[in-house]
């Protein structure tokens, strides 16, 4: 599964479902040159998909969207780690090793329960994080890097990303628009984030989310406690284990310690 053969149901060398076709999610075709906008969640990749994303200026894009955020999963090859810094680079079979930068604060003066862990080398993990550019070579700042437990989470990974894919370049038919479809039907640009929406999380993760967003404007971001406050009528146990689940998928991070945090939607 993890490697550069391409096969029926398999990637190709650059990155792209491989198809009879070819077309793979490394050559972008826009429709009749519509513009489109930057999604604003996560969007699943594969390593050769962020690499060769077409880069203008601060920008990246793939079959006409605009990267900013985005997940991929892949083995740790290499650790490098500083005082502010731990640098990764990963694998994840379709292309060359891609360079993870995860900023952290583990100076002397940081209680050692609060240093943030480097991953270990030759493990699986999950990385949350922006696409940058350095020297000509793309490559991603984190804002979480996360092992992984469980092997089924790679082929999971690996069906959103394709399912991401088929969302973005088959746009849905004026057919696919009637019948029993109609009330699901959305065009395919605006489902490019569609492995990641907040119709999949239950009521009280949804209120947590919102709360969170909301508190955008502060950089620390807002604290359990005042999530806590402003949901009375819930269950502490039911606000926390929300909190775990929005920051296990990617859509929150902690900032300045383990109770307060910010939505990853917020530039």
């Amino acid at each position: 599964m993890w490697n550069n053969q391409a096969g029926d149901g398999g990637f190709d060398q650059q990155g792209g479902f491989a198809s009879p076709a070819g077309g793979g999610f490394s050559s972008p075709q826009s429709q009749g040159g519509e513009k489109r906008a930057r999604p604003s969640n996560i969007i699943p990749c594969t390593i050769a998909q962020v690499l060769s994303a077409n880069h203008d200026g601060d920008r990246f894009i793939a079959d006409g969207f605009e990267l900013h955020q985005v997940t991929i999963v892949g083995l740790v090859k290499s650790v490098s780690v500083a005082p502010t810094r731990i640098d990764y680079g990963l694998d994840d079979g379709t292309g060359p090793i891609i360079e993870v930068k995860q900023f952290v604060d583990n100076d002397e003066s940081v209680p050692e329960e609060e240093r943030v862990s480097p991953m270990m080398e030759n493990t699986y993990v999950r990385v949350y994080g922006n696409l940058r550019s350095f020297q000509g070579k793309q490559n991603i700042t984190a804002f979480k890097v996360l092992p992984i437990t469980d092997m089924n989470e790679l082929t999971s990974h690996i069906l959103e990303t394709i399912k991401v894919h088929l969302e973005l370049t088959q746009p849905v038919s004026a057919n696919q628009t009637n019948g029993h479809h109609e009330t699901n039907a959305t065009p395919a640009k605006n489902t490019y984030a569609g492995a990641m929406t907040d119709n999949s999380m239950s009521n009280v993760q949804q209120q947590v989310l919102t709360i969170i967003r909301g508190s955008a404007s502060d950089e620390a971001g807002i604290s359990i406690q005042n999530i806590m406050q402003q949901l009375r009528g819930l269950p502490e146990k039911a606000i926390r284990d929300s909190v775990e689940f929005l920051s296990g998928e990617g859509h929150i991070f902690s900032t300045i310690d383990d109770d307060h945090y910010r939505s990853t939607d917020t530039d």
